[in-house]
């Protein structure tokens, strides 16, 4: 029993340890993704001991940080602490399920999580592009004006099936917005009220926005104040029509491209819909396949199919039938040049982040020295400080008690100098009274009286040295008095007696305020 018992306890020692033991982590080196780039692999944080141990890498050289392979559940301000220098996180793939945001960073990617809740602080946030997609959010995080500097939200793959877009109105900056692959079933301008008209919503800096992959039956644009749109995707839901009439298209005046295809149109909506896109020269960038028309008994009209029984004879009317052709031809070349364009583009913005991230190394590595060395340098004199004031503390508490004894010093001499001198007479008298009122104790002890008188003998000897040595003493001292009264009468003014007795009397608190008083 006993060894069990000791057996139960060295493991809980081991895993006690286990628990506290501080995990190290470090930069891979064999796996840079640009410059300036920190990649951490297989980092496991289960619990919030785990998290405090936790080591990762504070090199200045390095702005941007991704973690993989991992676990964390949890992703807690404290482990967001632990990171202080960078700006571009990556968190992809580790579990999370509630993230936390630093204020500081600037780029943050935690996709392929299980994440329901996102917290931060009520300050101003400097991310300007956050990617949550494929996570478990059920509502928009309430990001309000403290995120006025993001610029790119990425939602995609949630369970967002109900959304108004004025929850990003206050995301000043937002130029691209994705909602795609969450089931959406409504998406409104504002929060419907009872008895209220719906009221519109403003994104002035919006330019992509996507609502592709959803169950979207019909979508109300008519509020949507959204000059700056150039691309929107309505791909791939259940759209019979918008409820707007197809002229509603013509408000969004910055408008390059659109995708409508995988739906199931209304033919006669749809028509209208395309002509007003020809109009104003709108690209539609998807067609649904041939297949899918035929095998739902469905019209094809541009590419795009859509449902209506009737419109057969009325598309055998159409008059520009013949141009339609030569405008796919021109819609294809078009996408050619404009994914050819993508390309480059991308290309480009990678080799400006790349460059973005080693001049910001650059650029931190000297900063942060002279910081690092201005504040040890603070720190080194604050110490000094400290160590001064210790000093000078202890310095008053010397002069202090030094007064202190000085006035108890003053006090002894004077009281013995007042005293008056003990005499052989005295003494002799006072040990005779002393000797005769121990004489009846003395014989009811039994005891020789040779016995007791040779102890009063030795008595007396004992008491004549000390009367020599108090005449010694006295002797001594005498002339220290005279001093130290002639020294009292030269400082005193006229009225000495009375201000001597005055400062004699005085407290012992008070000694060293009148000692300066006279001085």
């Amino acid at each position: 029993m006993a060894k069990s018992a000791r057996v139960l306890a060295l493991i809980a020692v081991c895993a006690l340890y286990t628990q506290s033991a501080t995990a190290t982590y470090r930069c891979d080196p064999n796996a840079p993704l640009i410059a300036a780039t920190c990649t951490v692999a297989n980092v496991t944080l289960l619990t919030p001991a785990e998290i405090a141990n936790a080591s990762f890498p504070d090199d200045v050289r390095y702005v941007a940080l991704a973690i993989v392979d991992g676990f964390i559940p949890t992703f807690t301000r404290d482990l967001a602490r632990k990171f202080p220098k960078v700006q571009d996180l990556t968190v992809d793939a580790l579990g999370i399920q509630r993230l936390y945001v630093w204020s500081n960073w600037e780029q943050l990617s935690a996709r392929n999580n299980s994440i329901r809740e996102v917290e931060f602080a009520a300050v101003q946030h400097r991310l300007r592009s956050l990617r949550l997609d494929d996570n478990r959010l059920s509502k928009v995080p309430s990001f309000g004006r403290w995120f006025n500097e993001l610029k790119l939200l990425s939602l995609d793959g949630n369970r967002l099936e109900q959304i108004a877009l004025d929850a990003f109105a206050e995301l000043e900056y937002l130029q691209s917005l994705s909602l795609a692959r969450n089931g959406l079933i409504i998406v409104e301008p504002t929060v419907r009220v009872p008895n209220r008209a719906v009221r519109g919503v403003q994104l002035l800096k919006l330019k992509h926005l996507s609502l592709a992959s959803n169950r979207l039956i019909t979508v109300n644009i008519s509020g949507w104040e959204m000059p700056s749109l150039v691309s929107l995707d309505l791909s791939s839901n259940d759209l019979y029509m918008l409820l707007d009439e197809p002229s509603q298209l013509r408000q969004l005046g910055a408008l390059l491209n659109v995708s409508y295809a995988g739906n199931d149109w209304n033919c006669g909506w749809l028509s209208e819909a395309q002509l007003v896109l020809r109009e104003r020269g709108i690209v539609t960038l998807t067609q649904d396949t041939a297949g899918r028309c035929e095998a739902r008994q469905m019209k094809s009209l541009s590419g795009v199919c859509c449902y209506d029984r009737a419109f057969e004879q009325d598309l055998k009317q159409d008059p520009f039938e013949s141009k339609w052709e030569q405008l796919n031809e021109l819609r294809r070349r078009y996408e050619l040049v404009q994914f050819a364009y993508d390309q480059v583009e991308d290309n480009d913005l990678n080799l400006i982040t790349r460059q973005a991230h080693a001049l910001r190394g650059q650029l931190v590595g000297p900063v942060a020295h002279e910081q690092d060395a201005i504040a040890s340098e603070l720190l080194r004199l604050r110490h000094a400080l400290a160590d001064e004031s210790a000093r000078l503390e202890r310095l008053q508490h010397g002069i202090e008690r030094t007064v202190h004894d000085l006035g108890q010093s003053i006090d002894e001499l004077h009281e013995r100098a007042v005293r008056p001198k003990p005499t052989l007479d005295a003494v002799h008298q006072q040990t005779v009274s002393d000797s005769i009122r121990r004489i009846p104790d003395a014989h009811r002890v039994v005891a020789p009286s040779g016995t007791k008188i040779k102890q009063l003998e030795d008595k007396l000897r004992e008491l004549k040295q000390l009367e020599q040595s108090l005449s010694e003493q006295v002797n001594y001292l005498e002339p220290r008095v005279h001093n130290a009264h002639r020294m009292v009468e030269d400082m005193l003014q006229s009225n000495s007696d009375e201000e001597f007795d005055r400062i004699r009397t005085y407290d012992r608190r008070h000694y060293r305020a009148s000692y300066r008083t006279i001085g």
